[in-house]
């Protein structure tokens, strides 16, 4: 999570902290939070799914694109942004108005969990992006266990969670139609205990 926050910020003051260093950082409605650097076994999960999606999706010819944790996804309405670990666009990537760098129509979003993240990206985190009106699904992935779980929002606007627990399990990924193995998240991940 935040190794600094900062408050009272405008988005230009964001814009511009961002723009001089190397420091990746989030938007929270007038406070500006540092990132964090992951955990090798962190970095080895967003690895894995990004490149098993990002390989269904081109073996499907679907015409999705798979964004790393370098793109930001704005969230207006809540005057959020945020890095998720990975994002998908299946349309034209849209930016945000206030900063270009910021897409703003993700169909679907993943973030690797962590104990110091893990409630934050199933409570605050994911309110703020059902507000947008693009996603249509959520991923959920544990670094300390076999678990994904998948948000999927129904047509009629409820969400329909999926549970995987099992390294034999194929996690179906509704809104872009493709599936992706356990077996595949979880590839050369040291798992403890």
């Amino acid at each position: 999570m935040a190794e600094t926050s900062l408050s009272g910020y405008s988005y230009a003051d964001y814009l511009a902290l961002e723009q001089d260093g190397d420091v990746k950082y989030e938007f929270h409605d007038g406070f500006i939070t540092a990132m964090a650097g992951g955990t090798p076994r962190h970095g080895q999960l967003t690895s894995n799914i990004n490149r098993a999606l990002g390989n269904s999706l081109v073996n499907q010819d679907k015409p999705c694109i798979v964004f790393s944790s370098d793109v930001k996804v704005r969230i207006s309405s809540t005057n959020r942004t945020f890095y998720p670990d990975l994002s998908v666009v299946c349309d034209t990537p849209e930016t945000s108005e206030v900063d270009q760098h910021a897409i703003i129509n993700p169909q679907l979003l993943v973030e690797v969990l962590s104990i110091s993240t893990a409630d934050f990206d199933r409570g605050a985190k994911f309110t703020h992006y059902r507000q947008l009106v693009s996603l249509r699904e959520y991923v959920l992935i544990s670094q300390d266990e076999i678990m994904v779980d998948t948000y999927y929002r129904t047509d009629d606007g409820t969400w329909e969670i999926e549970s995987y627990q099992s390294l034999e399990n194929v996690v179906v990924l509704k809104s872009v139609g493709v599936e992706v193995a356990m077996t595949d998240i979880y590839r050369k991940v040291e798992m403890e205990g």
